[in-house]
């Protein structure tokens, strides 16, 4: 456990989520709050040091559940650590204003002439107009180029700089047609995503072309296997199959397999016979992120796996996870138990926003007095 609070064990630890899942270990095992204080002051965070993140993350959420000693800690760390506009930031948007509020005298002095965003700099620059808010940007009336500007840009390979803004432009459009024959003709080296984002409006009529380019080893197959994956057939499953045999072959490439397990599961017949043994393998994946999509493709696929796996989900460290789980978990005493600790947590805190519709109504209807 001490080691888990030193170094972020995440496959990707911008979108895997550990801070939760340590602060409550870290609360329930009863254990000393001082010591991931100290390392937070001790991190180094403009090198990246995981354990600044770690240490961070695991005291903003024991600070949600209350925990003086975590709040008291960062609130110190904001006023002398290194680290402290991140750390003030990452609080001011979890924690109650009063808890942050009265730290603005102790920190304006530090704040240079960076422009700032969010929380608590919306909220403090309407009584200090002379911090630097960054304010969003509005573009002109007609700025924004046509679609026939786009698509003339992408055409062009002397103007390659652009490509992946007006590909971005236009995956926020409707269906370009036109896009599936240009495609066919540019360079698409590191736009496979971009490409992928912006033929989606399309549907299933960028299947056909998707097909094509799969069937060849180059940069547009990389456009190719998110449209098959999101819109393609039985006939497809072969070469979903072989994608993830080649992440399978690349172990430090974990990203990937969410879109093609869920394609098979969407996809279903006895050619994808093969997918419960698939997910799990790769359940345990430290790329937890991606862990929500294998429930999902489990249910359809392997609806007996998926039962306990359902009632695992309520411990996972993934937020997807457990909301998956509070949704479709069989009950059982068990059960209960843990949805009334979810329930009850600050931590998990199933009022906020991110949990409302299905499983706070849920959760509701099994606690009416929650």
């Amino acid at each position: 456990m001490e080691d888990c609070l030193r170094h972020h064990y995440a496959w990707d630890w911008q979108v895997d989520a550990r801070d939760v899942y340590l602060a409550r270990l870290v609360r329930d095992l009863g254990m000393p709050v001082g010591p991931i204080v100290a390392r937070l002051h001790a991190a180094e965070p403009e090198l990246g040091d995981t354990e600044f993140t770690v240490s961070l993350g695991v005291l903003g959420c024991l600070g949600k559940a209350g925990i003086e000693e975590a709040v008291d800690g960062v609130r110190d760390y904001i006023v002398r650590g290194p680290g402290w506009q991140e750390a003030l930031e990452e609080v001011a948007g979890q924690w109650p204003v009063a808890w942050w509020d009265d730290l603005l005298p102790q920190v304006r002095h530090r704040l240079r002439d960076d422009l700032v965003f969010g929380e608590p700099w919306t909220h403090w620059a309407r009584r200090d107009p002379g911090i630097p808010l960054q304010r969003r940007a509005t573009p002109p009336p007609g700025h924004s180029p046509s679609s026939a500007a786009l698509l003339a840009t992408l055409r062009d390979p002397a103007r390659r700089r652009l490509h992946r803004p007006a590909l971005r432009e236009l995956a926020r459009r409707p269906a370009e047609p036109e896009l599936l024959e240009i495609v066919g003709t540019m360079d698409t080296t590191g736009l496979g995503g971009a490409i992928a984002r912006a033929l989606v409006p399309l549907g299933r009529a960028a299947v056909p072309a998707a097909q094509r380019w799969a069937a060849v080893d180059g940069p547009p197959r990389g456009a190719a296997i998110p449209i098959l994956a999101a819109f393609g057939d039985a006939s497809d499953v072969p070469v979903l199959l072989a994608e993830i045999a080649c992440l399978d072959g690349t172990p430090d490439h974990l990203c990937g397999y969410d879109d093609l397990v869920t394609a098979l599961a969407r996809i279903g017949g006895p050619a994808t016979a093969v997918l419960p043994a698939i997910l799990r393998r790769i359940w345990l994946t430290p790329h937890s992120y991606e862990r929500a999509s294998y429930l999902r493709a489990c249910r359809i696929a392997d609806p007996p796996a998926a039962e306990s796996l359902l009632v695992e989900g309520l411990w996972d460290c993934e937020e997807g996870v457990r909301r998956l789980a509070v949704e479709h978990v069989a009950l059982s005493a068990e059960v209960r138990e843990r949805l009334a600790y979810l329930r009850d947590d600050p931590i998990e805190d199933p009022r906020g926003a991110r949990r409302r519709g299905r499983t706070a109504g849920r959760l509701r209807r099994w606690f009416p007095t929650w």
